[in-house]
């Protein structure tokens, strides 16, 4: 799996390894591309988006509703919208059940607290 990252983040190490954890954990294949991007405020008012395309973006907000989301609120909501990715990679129903039941989960497995 090829992945990038851009805007500003914390902890790029931890994000790094995080990333590379949650791939291996959804099983994302090796040829999927993923460009994931921290931006100060998404459309809508979101916490992340994940977009269908080649390459397939994902975006993560710093900022939601008039405040700054941690930096763990922003992990959280890199793991649910993996799971999307993972939804288009296969093409599945993008189904926000799915990605809900699981985005804790997959957080506190993958995330690699070891490093914060």
């Amino acid at each position: 799996m090829i992945y990038s990252i851009e805007g500003r983040y914390k902890n790029k190490a931890a994000v790094d390894q995080y990333i590379s954890n949650l791939c291996k954990e959804l099983k994302l294949f090796k040829r999927l591309e993923i460009d994931i991007i921290f931006k100060t405020k998404l459309e809508g008012d979101c916490q992340g988006l994940c977009i269908d395309g080649d390459p397939i973006e994902i975006e993560i907000a710093r900022n939601s509703e008039g405040k700054s989301l941690t930096f763990f609120q922003q992990m959280l909501t890199l793991a649910h919208e993996m799971i999307h990715a993972k939804q288009f990679m296969r093409g599945e129903y993008p189904s926000e059940r799915e990605a809900k039941d699981l985005e804790y989960h997959l957080f506190g497995k993958c995330f690699p607290w070891e490093m914060v």
